[in-house]
């Protein structure tokens, strides 16, 4: 036979996915981690590969260990949607879909069967697997197959990511996230023979139908098929991917469709139209590449033999039963976290499982205070911090969820300007109308009373034992500046020593105008050694001594004249050391009605520069014609974003995505012009 014994170093892929460098797949750079992290791997691997070549040698052994049991392979699936009810929460259907098609190509069944070329046609496989929706999870719980997980982890997701994972010998599962830690990838997959925990694929969430049988190539990867260029490095080298029916082949890019092609071995032509290639006309598995799959899963590695086995079928549904039809799991989100007085909550039905009939909300404190509707508005009359349940059923049954503190309504302010805080008062903090953000869950911002710039307390943060890449924020007291007028400036005291030299915790100040639903960022942010005031500790730092302290003055024209105004203190730990905020101050002109004109003047434009998105930001004193465009350099209007009245109030549009270069955002109020440079990166 012309195939050689498993090589155990993969090299690393150079090719991108077309003009955005998304990667088809990282599985050749996690098998290569893997191997590296855990010996028992590559043992396991080439116990395998030694299985394969018997296997493929008699297919008296394939009627053996398959029994009287009839093609196809009934494969149990189910999918782990990771989210935060952003685009990554993928609908049932889009994974339905996703499943019928990855069935299509697996059975031969796929359309474009008919381009395949001639010189492949008589072995292009039908691999006689077929791959379901488990309806009993491991609990002998009612399922659709398809679990939606709220996480966090769901950004620049890894294998730490691949939470709830059921039994890899009864299951194959698949997690869907938002975004990789790779961010060059757009999927990976792990080959028999790895950790249990961790076995399946991970996959963006759009690549699952967006990108051209993603999943069909990363389940080869499941059941044991490499690239078709085996180990060489993609589009350079001819690799060998241990199956003889498909030529070695340097591998094709996506974005790419060469066929008839013949590079590494002429006259012999190359299969760009596999599947387990990276070529954007991929349509075909070959009949030694069904043969490598059967014996994969007539292995014991990765208890992949189990997956089909009846008794399997029976105890995760997967046999051909009627399903049942399940209890749906209630869930739900808002349209925004934080609200004013009388503005309106949009709430929006999340439940899974289950088709939903019935919908009944409760809204205690808000109008309504009950709805049957699938997607309810609800206003809220008075400030406070307010809950809300949804209760959804069917014929089957019904389920409810109730959370806390999912709307916070803002009231009128309650601080006036001047300002000062010291916290020294326990009431102090979070303060009156103020709350900590702890997206995490972990440690977050706290009041101490043993260290201070001025007195003994202050607010800290504890990065020393936070979590690295935790986001935490104290969100101020509102204040009213409707009377205060330029220039504003906040100041603070700040504390901070780094772990070590190249710890990085970052602290940032950011601003609201619309009782927190959005942020601005000030003209505040710093990290590292430019945080730091006390240089290198490497124990757990409190500041003693008043030379740790530094004052640090932020100007925020921007808020003067506004009537309902927060700061917000975000911290981003690099698990460094502690920060810790005292002796808080903000002032401004007072009655500086002076400076206000008819139209509000300051303008704010963020980011800027950008690498592409941005928004402009402004408030008008009453209702003016505004129109708002975008020119090149030479003034010449290349769109326009708005031209209408518009009432008085807090005004906010975003950007197009302009290509790399600097432009000029013209904002033209009651027909007077304020021009703004953006530059995009």
């Amino acid at each position: 036979m012309k195939k050689k014994i498993l090589l155990l170093v993969f090299s690393v892929l150079i090719n991108f996915y077309s003009k955005g460098q998304i990667k088809r797949c990282f599985t050749d750079e996690y098998t290569k981690e893997e191997m590296q992290r855990d010996p028992q791997f590559t043992i396991n691997r080439e116990a395998l590969e030694k299985f394969t070549e018997q296997f493929s040698r008699s297919q008296q052994m394939q009627q053996t260990n398959r029994g009287t049991h009839a093609l196809p392979y009934i494969i149990p699936i189910v999918f782990h949607v990771l989210h935060n009810y952003g685009p990554e929460n993928v609908s049932d259907d889009e994974i339905i879909e996703a499943v019928r098609q990855m069935n299509l190509s697996f059975r031969k069944l796929n359309e474009d069967t008919v381009d395949i070329i001639p010189s492949f046609k008589q072995i292009a496989a039908d691999c006689e697997i077929e791959f379901r929706l488990a309806s009993i999870d491991p609990n002998g719980n009612c399922t659709n197959g398809i679990e939606h997980i709220v996480t966090q982890k769901t950004y620049l997701a890894n294998n730490r990511s691949k939470i709830s994972g059921w039994p890899n010998n009864k299951y194959v599962n698949i997690w869907l996230a938002n975004s990789l830690e790779n961010s060059g990838a757009a999927a990976y997959a792990q080959f028999p023979g790895g950790d249990g925990s961790v076995d399946g694929i991970m996959c963006l969430y759009y690549a699952v139908n967006n990108l051209r049988r993603t999943l069909t190539h990363e389940m080869g990867h499941c059941l044991n098929l490499q690239h078709i260029w085996g180990n060489a490095s993609q589009g350079v080298g001819c690799g060998d991917d241990l199956v003889d029916d498909t030529p070695i082949t340097p591998g094709y890019s996506a974005g790419t469709c060469i066929l008839n092609v013949s590079t590494c071995n002429p006259p012999v032509l190359e299969n760009s139209q596999n599947y387990m290639d990276y070529s954007d006309c991929r349509n075909m598995y070959t009949a030694g590449q069904k043969v490598r799959m059967h014996a994969c899963l007539n292995s014991f590695i990765s208890g992949r033999n189990n997956l089909w086995q009846d008794s399997n079928l029976v105890a995760t549904g997967t046999n051909g039963s009627p399903v049942n039809v399940c209890i749906p799991k209630s869930d739900f989100y808002t349209n925004r976290s934080y609200a004013c007085l009388n503005e309106v909550v949009q709430f929006s039905d999340a439940s899974s499982n289950a088709i939903v009939t019935n919908w009944n909300w409760f809204f205690p404190g808000g109008n309504p205070s009950t709805s049957t509707l699938q997607n309810p508005s609800v206003t809220y009359l008075a400030s406070g911090v307010y809950s809300a349940k949804l209760v959804v059923s069917n014929a089957t049954g019904s389920d409810s969820t109730t959370k806390n503190d999912v709307v916070r309504v803002t009231t009128v302010p309650l601080n006036a300007i001047p300002y000062v805080e010291s916290f020294e008062d326990s009431a102090s903090f979070p303060g009156n109308d103020g709350w900590v953000e702890n997206l995490t869950g972990g440690v977050t911002w706290a009041r101490v009373t043993n260290t201070g710039s001025t007195g003994t307390a202050s607010i800290k943060m504890n990065n020393y034992i936070n979590a690295t890449g935790a986001v935490d924020s104290w969100i101020s007291p509102s204040f009213d500046f409707s009377t205060v007028g330029a220039p504003v400036t906040i100041s603070f005291k700040v504390a901070n020593a780094q772990r070590n030299s190249s710890s990085n915790d970052e602290l940032s100040l950011f601003y609201s105008m619309n009782c927190g639903q959005t942020w601005v960022p000030a003209n505040y942010v710093k990290s590292g050694a430019q945080l730091a005031t006390s240089g290198v500790v490497s124990s757990n730092f409190t500041p003693n001594n008043p030379s740790q302290w530094r004052e640090e003055s932020v100007i925020v024209n921007a808020v003067k004249m506004k009537p309902n105004v927060r700061f917000k203190f975000q911290n981003t730990c690099d698990h460094g050391n502690n920060v810790f905020i005292d002796d808080i101050n903000i002032t401004g002109l007072i009655d500086g009605v002076n400076d206000f004109n008819e139209m509000q003047s300051e303008i704010s434009m963020f980011p800027n520069p950008t690498t592409g998105l941005a928004e402009i930001n402004f408030s008008l004193s009453k209702s003016y014609p505004v129109r708002i465009e975008i020119k090149n350099i030479l003034g010449k209007v290349i769109t326009k974003i708005s031209d209408e009245t518009l009432e008085a109030g807090i005004h906010e549009f975003k950007l197009p995505v302009l290509p790399s270069g600097i432009y000029l955002v013209n904002l033209v109020i009651n027909n007077k012009n304020h021009i703004l440079k953006l530059v995009v990166s």
